[in-house]
């Protein structure tokens, strides 16, 4: 296998010096004259040559690279975040390096350790988990975004999301309205902010004398298919459930269908995100939609104006909107 060409192969097809050719690639075309600058351009074409951002990173102290991280690459909504913040970043000359944390503590950490190496200009956590070395990033660097999921107690960084207690309590609002009884909540862990906040909205929203049954869940089909089949065959009363998010709601759809038991006719079902799914395989889902399209220009302004990032009052909301389809 052949060695990818280098500055030094550059300068010598070229016929100039190795430092025009690095004052080229960095930049600094301005200062190099106009018959030598197409002579390093077309040496470059010809060889294939692109500079080592790495190179230029450690040069810069910073790179054009942002790093962002998901808890669940296999979630759409997630994804459609993901795919709207690297849109945006190219608007702005930037490119995006996805990682997957897994919803794990140790992952999620390692992917910190590697942004710092990339030294990545901003680094965007989707649905953070509080850690340690967070936080120590966080107060050394302020290049930190925080989606979805607020920063913990004490950490100064820009939040960009939605606001899940207004959701939240925009459904239990409309539940009392309907009248509808029974109410469960099938959340997100307690231990991520947003679960805690759409769960404490809802519990606000739904009138006073309303009982409502609480179901910790992992925001997975899987898990919204094992408590939703548990919960629909403890009894055979008609129950209102609000999902955590759809891919819980998708899971207690299926519970439900194998139980013989129609939506909405025996269960009444909300789900929160209104993944692009929806449109497609389930256009009777009830949900909180959320525009993801919204948070790539968010994301990118915040990182296109480094003094934004520093503000412990900088969140940008989202909006957010009731879609009320057939299920509820």
């Amino acid at each position: 296998m052949s060695k990818p060409p280098t500055v030094h192969d550059v300068a010598r097809l070229s016929g100039v010096s190795t430092a025009t050719v690095s004052r080229y690639f960095g930049g600094k075309a301005d200062a190099i004259a106009p018959k030598t600058l197409e002579r390093v351009k077309k040496a470059a074409e010809t060889l294939g040559y692109t500079p080592s951002e790495i190179g230029r990173s450690l040069r810069l102290a910073r790179s054009s690279v942002v790093v962002m991280m998901v808890p669940d690459a296999t979630n759409h909504f997630t994804a459609d975040v993901a795919s709207s913040v690297e849109n945006a970043l190219k608007d702005v000359g930037l490119s995006m390096v996805l990682a997957n944390s897994s919803e794990d503590a140790e992952q999620q950490d390692r992917h910190l350790a590697d942004a710092q190496g990339l030294r990545a200009r901003a680094i965007v956590l989707q649905g953070a988990i509080d850690t340690p070395r967070l936080r120590e990033i966080c107060a050394r660097q302020q290049n930190v975004i925080f989606v979805n999921r607020r920063p913990g107690s004490g950490i100064i960084a820009p939040y960009v999301g939605v606001d899940n207690y207004a959701a939240g309590f925009a459904v239990g609002n409309y539940f009392s309205g309907r009248g509808y009884e029974n109410c469960v909540a099938i959340h997100g862990p307690r231990s991520y902010s947003g679960s805690t906040e759409r769960l404490e909205g809802f519990i606000a929203g739904l009138d006073k004398s309303l009982p409502v049954e609480l179901i910790e869940a992992n925001y997975t089909m899987e898990s919204g298919y094992e408590l939703g089949r548990e919960l629909l065959t403890s009894s055979s009363v008609k129950r209102s459930i609000f999902c955590g998010n759809d891919m819980i709601a998708y899971g207690v759809h299926r519970a439900a269908l194998e139980l013989k038991l129609g939506i909405p006719d025996d269960v009444i079902l909300m789900g929160f995100d209104d993944n692009r799914l929806n449109e497609w395989l389930a256009p009777w889902l009830s949900t909180v939609s959320v525009p993801a399209a919204d948070f790539g220009p968010a994301i990118a302004r915040l990182i296109a104006h480094p003094n934004h990032l520093t503000s412990s009052n900088h969140d940008i909301l989202v909006p957010f909107k009731l879609k009320i389809r057939a299920s509820a």
